[in-house]
């Protein structure tokens, strides 16, 4: 007998919701004030399911976000309260 094959559970396609692509720009590291929106409260890039940005602009965001934080125009870590 032949082993059975497992299903593949096919998720929806999520509707983005893209505002750089909108406007037809990237992510700019020297605009902290942007970048903060797709942070969590403890300072963590939020994933592109939630934030609804396309795959490209989510890895142009992750760079910008890291090198603001390495010029410390943003913090590595939120304090908690």
């Amino acid at each position: 007998m032949a082993p059975k094959r497992k299903k593949i559970r096919k998720l929806p396609p999520v509707k983005t919701n893209d505002p750089f692509l909108k406007e037809g720009r990237v992510p700019d590291y020297k605009a902290p004030e942007e970048l903060l929106i797709y942070l969590s409260d403890k300072g963590k890039i939020m994933p592109k399911s939630r934030t609804g940005l396309t795959a490209k602009t989510q890895r142009q965001l992750a760079l910008a976000v890291k090198r603001a934080r390495h010029l410390a125009l943003l913090a590595f870590v939120n304090k908690a309260e």
